[in-house]
């Protein structure tokens, strides 16, 4: 197996010592292990995450000034 063949998931429910909301690396030929226990994390842009989509970078003036 390549070093790349591993799948990122997010925990739902306890299992082996784990919390959910837990990060953990999976063998893509494992995952079906997981399921009912986790959830595939869908990688995504650091720069895309690093702003508020609502918000972004406008400053809100305060209500009634």
């Amino acid at each position: 197996m390549a070093d790349g063949d591993t799948v990122k998931m997010r925990l739902t429910f306890w299992r082996n010592g784990k919390k959910p909301g837990d990060v953990i690396e999976v063998p893509a030929d494992e995952v079906h292990r997981w399921k009912g226990f986790a959830e595939q994390v869908k990688d995504t842009p650091k720069a895309a995450t690093a702003t508020n989509p609502t918000t972004g970078s406008v400053q809100q003036k305060a209500a009634g000034k």
